[in-house]
């Protein structure tokens, strides 16, 4: 309804259009546009043209899915996909209908121009041009279309979109290109100020939760994907996101009652599959969460999150010539994602080619500039290869970047020790280690015995004997070979005690 009041309705003596669209919501695009067709292109109104050339394209996709699917067969691997057959033709037409003098493309064929000539490939600097341009001009002219402001969110380019009919469509764009360039606190304020507004939509609800699940706030996300899944129940977009949320914070039970739920409202979602898919990968069946990941990219070949999954499935399995090809599948559909890019640090670490490693964890890092694992995933590269400086760095930026897990400052402490000699600067990070991580969590971990050794070691030789013996003492409470060596460290810091001269009255 909201396209013909745009673009004006059809004369109610042509019935063609209405046939048309019949048909397309039967999913016989073919026929769709054969009806369409067989009208000449200078009378078809604004909705016959795109209607028509909407239904060639889809009728095309299907026939690439048919052709990629019929490849995978013969070849019993992941073949390159197949090209939408009827890309040139419909390049040709669409480029004809925006450059007549006497028709101009409405905001919906401008919207399919831009989508095919991205699909036709971006061989010249100019072709990318017309694209944000395309883009540009159909939301300007209808800026409801959701579609054409997600395609100008993959173009990255730094123009703004004045849209006075509709002033919060390019904040929820702005929100959602935010969140794809990892800029989280900016795109949880802008949400936030749109959920004054839409206090009960859906869609915010859930990029928020997904905001707060790339913070790595995964308590804040699981509340808010709970109360998402309370209010509509029979959502399913977004839910494979939720299922990340579960798999992480290892609740099985909950991650179970998710793929039973999802499984009931529609198995043939690839939404559904990657829960399934998770739900195994938790429980180590690396195979069969493949299969479901697998699953998901047959009923959806863009959808990003299921080949980056089966890439972490096959670092699990140490397959990693697989694991390789599926994340450049994935970087292929999303050169922003940096788990894909992270993952081939992973696979290529795992092969001893640290040099690659140090590649694409910089890559990772420059997208998620502020992710503390990224910095000691760099870090750790730049040891490997001999780079202790540029280790050292990558370390300091996860310490400042919050580093949960506290690797940065013990590996820092380390560096310092074993590397630089620096006894005074390893002591003040085994200390922050030791503050941070070693008393929350019981001070039993190798790297906690390792800081209270050290921290024993350098108080008696910077003749701090009382502060010594407690480490020493500490150490006695553990089991292991630290443990002897803090006796003997004891003895001989009483027999220096013992041998001391006494202080004159």
């Amino acid at each position: 309804m909201l396209l013909h009041l745009h673009v004006g309705p059809s004369s109610p003596s042509d019935g063609l259009v209405l046939l048309a669209r019949s048909y397309m919501d039967l999913q016989e695009y073919s026929r769709a546009s054969h009806v369409l067709g067989q009208k000449p292109v200078s009378t078809l109104t604004d909705v016959e043209f795109f209607v028509l050339h909407y239904a060639r394209y889809l009728a095309g996709e299907r026939r690439k899915e048919q052709l990629s699917l019929e490849m995978k067969i013969h070849s019993g691997s992941t073949p390159k996909p197949a090209m939408n057959p009827h890309l040139q033709d419909l390049l040709r037409d669409l480029a004809d209908a925006d450059a007549s003098p006497t028709k101009n493309l409405d905001a919906f064929g401008l919207y399919l121009y831009a989508v095919v000539l991205k699909q036709a490939g971006f061989d010249r600097t100019a072709v990318k041009s017309l694209y944000v341009q395309l883009l540009h001009r159909s939301v300007a002219l209808f800026p409801w279309n959701w579609s054409a402001w997600m395609e100008l969110a993959t173009a990255n380019d730094g123009l703004s979109v004045d849209v006075k009919s509709c002033p919060w469509m390019p904040n929820l764009f702005q929100a959602h290109v935010l969140l794809l360039q990892c800029h989280i606190p900016q795109a949880i304020e802008i949400l936030e100020r749109l959920k004054l507004t839409f206090p009960t939509n859906s869609y915010l609800h859930s990029q928020l939760a997904r905001a707060h699940y790339e913070l790595r706030d995964f308590d804040a996300a699981h509340t808010l994907f709970r109360q998402l899944a309370a209010a509509d129940p029979y959502r399913m977009e977004g839910m494979d996101l939720y299922s990340d949320v579960l798999y992480v914070k290892e609740d099985k039970t909950a991650l179970s009652e998710l793929a039973h739920l999802v499984q009931q409202i529609d198995k043939y979602r690839p939404e559904t599959n990657c829960v399934i898919g998770n739900y195994y990968a938790l429980k180590g069946q690396h195979e069969r969460a493949i299969g479901y990941f697998n699953r998901a990219i047959t009923l959806d070949s863009d959808c990003v999150a299921a080949w980056t999954l089966i890439g972490h499935e096959y670092i699990q399995m140490k397959n990693t010539n697989a694991a390789i090809e599926v994340y450049r599948r994935a970087l292929d559909l999303a050169p922003n994602d940096y788990r894909a890019w992270y993952g081939l640090g992973q696979a290529y670490e795992l092969l001893d080619l640290f040099h690659y490693s140090v590649y694409y964890y910089q890559k990772a890092s420059a997208i998620r500039p502020y992710d503390a694992r990224m910095w000691v995933a760099l870090g750790g590269a730049f040891e490997k290869v001999g780079q202790v400086a540029q280790a050292k760095s990558c370390y300091l930026r996860a310490v400042t970047n919050k580093d949960a897990e506290g690797i940065a400052v013990i590996r820092l402490a380390k560096l310092y020790e074993q590397v630089e000699k620096d006894l005074d600067k390893a002591a003040e990070y085994y200390r922050m280690h030791w503050r941070d991580r070693a008393v929350v969590h019981g001070g039993n971990s190798t790297d906690a015995v390792a800081a209270m050794l050290f921290l024993a070691n350098y108080s008696m030789q910077r003749g701090n004997i009382p502060e010594a013996m407690e480490w020493c003492n500490k150490l006695l409470e553990r089991d292991g070979p630290e443990k002897e060596e803090a006796k003997s460290m004891l003895q001989a810091m009483r027999r220096m005690e013992f041998l001391a001269p006494s202080e004159s009255p």
